[in-house]
């Protein structure tokens, strides 16, 4: 086909040179007319190849166009064949963020012009009515993590239509989030002792646990139970795998099960973790047991190391003053 194609454009180069010297010597113009058409229809389906396989049918496109005049219509073919080639430009891309620190790329008509670089907290803030069901609209295509905080500020606001938007979207992302939870316990009942089905199931039931959508207390707490009791499971299967451990201590501290948690820093400890990533864990753990002198010495140690975030390092000054003693 390739080269019937480039035989293609060979006819239609001659026939258009032919039509040319025709009509240039006033000889045979019928003749010229019919090696016009000819020769522009054999170039056109000839330098189709030329195009993006989806465009390709559209061979009449630079036939029509090198029928402007003979060979110049070539020219004016190929200068189209080219826009055809050229991929839309970067500038139309749309961007709009969450929060100041998090962007999302994806393009959405539902944010107006005018509001590019403004966080949708700031929109879905805004006394503009139709602002805030445009930022309600664009929540559908984020994330559930980022999307439904934010749809549960929309269910409060003072519009009807942005409480019916909001919770529209936020019914549909649960059917999904619910119809992935299903998928996988389906997935790991055909396989009990799958690592990885496992701890994505148990991120799944924490996810649930963590954007307050299982229901009351104690269905979150039987969620998060079942996340642990999985990640055991899995933890067993593959001793050494450290994100098992760290996801066993995340979600056991999340939960205030202290003895379960001091359990899970034990393997994080073994799987050779960077001290960075461990000592915040650690803190956290003898916050919840009360050992405020162990908290003090790794908080001194974490922020003499460096290793503190901002969150922390505005803690710090509290927790590292010296005691002071009540006057008798």
């Amino acid at each position: 086909m390739n080269r019937l194609r480039l035989i293609g454009i060979a006819l239609g180069v001659i026939g258009q040179g032919l039509a040319l010297w025709l009509l240039a010597t006033d000889r045979f113009e019928w003749l010229a007319l019919v090696l016009h058409v000819a020769g522009a229809t054999a170039w056109g389906w000839g330098t189709a190849l030329f195009l993006p396989p989806q465009q390709q049918r559209s061979w009449w496109l630079p036939a029509t166009a090198a029928t402007i005049f003979p060979v110049g219509g070539l020219l004016a073919s190929l200068a189209l064949i080219r826009q055809l080639r050229t991929p839309p430009p970067a500038s139309n891309v749309q961007r709009y963020i969450v929060w100041q620190d998090q962007a999302q790329e994806e393009w959405t008509p539902a944010l107006p012009a005018g509001t590019q670089g403004m966080s949708i907290v700031e929109i879905l803030q805004s006394p503009q009515t139709q602002l805030r069901r445009n930022a309600v609209l664009a929540l559908r295509d984020l994330d559930p993590l980022f999307a439904i905080p934010l749809l549960r500020k929309g269910l409060q606001d003072s519009d009807e239509q942005v409480r019916i938007y909001a919770q529209n979207i936020l019914s549909t992302m649960l059917e999904r989030f619910e119809a992935s939870v299903k998928a996988l316990e389906q997935r790991l009942a055909g396989n009990p002792d799958a690592v990885q089905p496992a701890m994505n199931l148990a991120e799944q039931y924490f996810e649930l646990v963590y954007l307050d959508v299982a229901g009351d207390d104690e269905t979150a707490a039987h969620y998060l139970e079942k996340a642990l009791a999985l990640l055991e499971r899995a933890g067993a299967n593959a001793p050494a795998d450290g994100r098992i451990a760290f996801l066993g201590l995340k979600y056991a501290l999340h939960a205030r099960d202290t003895v379960r948690a001091r359990r899970w820093l034990e393997h994080v400890e073994h799987a050779r973790v960077e001290p960075q990533q461990v000592l915040p864990w650690r803190m956290e753990l003898d916050f919840l047991e009360g050992n405020w002198a162990r908290l003090k010495a790794q908080l001194a140690t974490a922020v003499q190391a460096g290793y503190v975030n901002p969150r922390i390092e505005a803690l710090a000054p509290f927790w590292l003053q010296p005691a002071t003693l009540p006057r008798p």
